[in-house]
């Protein structure tokens, strides 16, 4: 099963998926003129929708759905996923207030959780090891794929309904942009279905000779898993485990240290803006509770939910816990994430500054949306196949390769957000893009490649804390902060550059330690327990 052009379709189509998965969550970028105008939003809250509200809930979902990917029919999990996440997609187009579309784009998030640990661990048994990298660098060729399609199609979407309809006239009162979620996630529908339909699932571990058991209790598991995240259940479970006190007071610590660390945040961000800048979503007991209010405190339950869920991992899953729990894991998941933190952050706001600094109209988004989608597309396979390349040069290659391009990007960046010209823009927009996302490919790759078979969708979720609660959770609305903090979109998105260096230093250091790991992957799984 998977071999000749089978396993290809099936690449194609998780690809496709993958797209849907950017194209919905990515639409706020298209829509954001429109978003600011009839719901009145701030940068920082199109920062919050586009980022933290969707992040965190897909972050920490991704956790016991990637349990699910571990021991349960990975073709229906996505199939299911997509459903949902395309049908809180077209949710969002009924809208009428930011609490609505907010609430709207969590539950995409959560949909959107269940996929690419699903999708990772099937490429591992349709791919063998050597052709791994440029699979999932194809795969997730399909992140710029979608980044591309919100801008052409949405911006066709909203060009369409302003030139042939008055809000007179609009049907059955829908605004462009409620009619753009709609026209996003009904197709999704569709293509949850095909998924179904046309691919088999493969013999778990089969393709490395460790097939894997397949887990009788799935959904326990899942359960089990959220009851490690969130408190109390996280608590009441140390409580029945084997746990030391230490180890629980080291929970309570970390619970502690969330809520203080989010009050004395929220406390600075909300001084650094002015009061019509700030403006609150509810009150709950006569105190606003501000965007500012709404992303700390998500921030912080991710933060005490991930510490949670992998102190947990350590008491009862030590092969697990072996193979991730340690520095180099820990520097390319972070790395990965400040990575995201620059893409992320500028993603949400490339049409506003362009529209601010050099007057385009929807129209731009057919440009945009081509330039990203290409650049983008031909930057992860490129990353992917190029370092697959590079590590038959040397084991760490891989990672050589992710340094240098990020560097480049950082350089052309600099360049781009200071042209006067929308030609040279739009040509280092595509440079800028090629380059900073090669590194997609090739790390996701090598954090693979430091587990097992059966512990893939867990590294995935693990991998995922850092690329979704680092760089969604925090790029998109730390940049529409520092926007409305100093009203300079230019020098907000170019505050991105700031955590360049923390990242090439934390590739650096992991690929040092990265051949010996890798080498020893049976060996430290089979010193911690596992019957390998």
């Amino acid at each position: 099963m998977g071999g000749g052009l089978y396993r290809y379709y099936v690449l194609g189509l998780l690809m496709v998926i993958y797209a849907f998965n950017f194209l919905d969550r990515q639409v706020i970028t298209i829509l954001a003129p429109s978003l600011k105008a009839d719901l009145g939003l701030q940068d920082a809250q199109l920062g919050l929708l586009f980022g933290t509200a969707f992040a965190l809930f897909y972050a920490l979902f991704g956790i016991p759905l990637a349990k699910l990917a571990d021991g349960w029919h990975r073709v229906k999990t996505i199939s299911l996923g997509l459903t949902f996440w395309s049908g809180m997609t077209a949710l969002s187009g009924f809208a009428t207030n930011f609490a609505q579309l907010g609430a709207a784009r969590v539950g995409v998030g959560i949909g959107e959780a269940s996929a690419s640990p699903a999708a990772y661990s099937l490429l591992q048994d349709y791919f063998p090891k050597e052709k791994r990298a440029t699979a999932l660098a194809f795969y997730s060729s399909g992140i710029y794929v979608g980044v591309g399609a919100s801008l052409i199609f949405g911006g066709a979407v909203i060009a369409y309904w302003d030139t042939h309809f008055t809000p007179d006239t609009q049907p059955f009162g829908l605004a462009g942009w409620q009619a753009t979620f709609l026209a996003f996630g009904i197709p999704g529908m569709l293509l949850a279905l095909l998924m179904r339909l046309t691919v088999r699932e493969p013999v778990r571990g089969a393709m490395d000779g460790h097939a894997a058991p397949v887990n009788p209790h799935p959904f326990r598991s899942v359960a089990q898993e959220f009851a490690a995240m969130f408190p109390p259940f996280s608590l009441i479970a140390l409580a029945r485990s084997a746990a030391t006190r230490p180890q629980l007071v080291r929970n309570l610590a970390m619970l502690a240290a969330s809520v203080i660390g989010a009050m004395l945040v929220i406390a600075w961000t909300d001084g650094l803006l002015p009061a019509e800048k700030r403006p609150a979503i509810a009150t709950l007991g006569g105190i606003a509770i501000t965007t500012n209010v709404v992303q700390w405190t998500a921030i912080a339950i991710g933060a005490y939910c991930s510490f949670s869920w992998i102190q947990s991992i350590r008491l009862r899953d030590r092969p697990t816990a072996r193979l991730i729990g340690n520095g180099t894991f820990a520097m390319l998941s972070v790395g990965g994430g400040l990575m995201s933190f620059a893409s992320y952050g500028l993603s949400p706001f490339l049409y506003l500054y362009a529209v601010k600094t050099f007057g385009v109209g929807p129209e731009a988004g057919y440009t945009l949306g081509w330039i990203l989608a290409i650049a983008g597309g031909f930057g992860t396979v490129a990353g992917g196949m190029i370092s697959d390349r590079a590590r038959r040069l040397h084991p760490s290659g891989r990672l050589y390769v992710v340094i240098a391009a990020a560097t480049a990007a950082g350089i052309l960046l600099w360049v781009q957000m200071h042209t006067a010209s929308l030609t040279v823009f739009y040509v280092l927009l595509g440079l800028v893009n090629f380059l900073q996302i090669m590194w997609l490919g090739p790390v996701a790759a090598t954090s693979q490649d430091l587990v097992l078979p059966r512990m893939r969708g867990a590294a995935t979720a693990v991998f995922f804390l850092g690329t979704n609660i680092i760089g969604l959770g925090l790029g998109p609305y730390v940049v529409g902060l520092v926007s409305d903090a100093t009203g300079d979109l230019r020098f907000a998105m170019l505050s991105v550059l700031f955590i360049l260096p923390v990242t090439l230093t934390l590739f650096m250091l992991a690929s040092r330690r990265l051949p010996a790991l890798e080498a020893s992957v049976v060996e430290r799984a089979r010193e911690a327990g596992e019957p390998v």
